[in-house]
């Protein structure tokens, strides 16, 4: 099968350079960066490598759940925590923490694989909802998810936005880490923790300004979350046409496979999702932004915490 590049997303350069945007032509090239994506094509040798479910296996998730949603004693659904973010900016610490919330997405799109990132936004009836870049799902279907440690289970989308570049994606945890043969390496700190749902912190968010210390987990062919890019705040809200909604930019570098990446900020809490980015800049959905996707979506809203840690 012909195997093409799934070129990055990109965000055209914003400083000083506003007014160019307003010529006749601007905003649809910058939509043909921008829908261009920033996955990345997968390592053709990784359908053999990996522990791919079958294509019966992957059409029909049902009987998966059956098997594997009893995952706790008695019969109980799975519950998974929430990140508990740290009680001050400790960068270092946090881009540890923070791989717990975040996975790899491997996708069939019709001519090739391709990955992207994405991050454990909520659950539901023992199940993970993921949360990733719309445009990732909208181009082919999910083969698997891998997490942190490297335990790779299928995937199903189970919607995208009309109003947001966002895209949600149900998947089990399994009791047992399926991450050997895969080629990737368990790190020795994720020890046997589970995967960990995002932290929301309304106050933090609220404040960020150009000294707050960013960054993005993003996920590389062969691991996630093991792609870490320092970022800062350059606008916090800007109307983009070709998104359809306001968009924060960062700047900051967004690599191939970066797509549908977590930003956290230096306590470990989630800032939002990264679409693409070019020439040091990257453009980002807000927090609130892929909440307010989530209710469309799955009809859900994530509660933030407002005045805690």
């Amino acid at each position: 099968m012909q195997r093409k590049q799934h070129t990055p997303r990109a965000a055209r350069p914003l400083a000083e350079k506003k007014k160019r945007w307003l010529l006749a032509g601007a905003a649809a090239l910058f939509f043909m960066l921008c829908t261009a994506g920033c996955g990345a094509a997968l390592p053709e040798e990784r359908a053999e490598e990996e522990n791919v479910p079958a294509e019966a296996d992957r059409e029909s998730l049902s009987g998966l759940r059956e098997q594997t949603g009893r995952t706790q004693a008695g019969g109980e659904r799975q519950s998974f925590p929430v990140l508990e973010a740290l009680d001050g900016e400790r960068v270092q610490e946090a881009k540890r923490i923070t791989a717990r919330c975040c996975v790899r997405l491997d996708v069939a799109g019709e001519e090739a694989e391709y990955y992207g990132s994405g991050v454990v936004w909520d659950q539901r009836d023992g199940r993970l909802i993921l949360a990733t870049a719309g445009h990732l799902l909208r181009e082919g279907e999910v083969l698997r998810v891998v997490f942190y440690d490297g335990t790779a289970v299928p995937g199903r989308t189970i919607g995208i936005s009309s109003s947001f570049d966002v895209g949600f994606v149900e998947a089990e945890w399994a009791e047992t880490p399926s991450g050997a043969g895969t080629g990737t390496e368990t790190p020795a700190e994720a020890g046997t923790e589970t995967p960990a749902l995002v932290s929301l912190h309304q106050r933090r968010f609220d404040t960020l300004d150009a000294y707050s210390p960013l960054f993005v987990m993003a996920s590389a062919p062969d691991g996630c979350a093991d792609l870490i890019l320092d970022a800062s705040l350059q606008e916090r809200a800007w109307y983009r046409e070709e998104f359809g909604s306001d968009v924060m930019i960062l700047s900051g570098s967004a690599q191939q496979g970066a797509s549908g990446a977590g930003v956290f900020d230096g306590c470990g809490s989630f800032v939002g999702l990264l679409l693409g980015g070019a020439e040091e800049q990257i453009a980002v959905l807000s927090m609130e932004q892929v909440n307010q996707a989530g209710a469309e979506v799955y009809g859900s809203l994530r509660e933030t915490e407002d005045y805690g840690r």
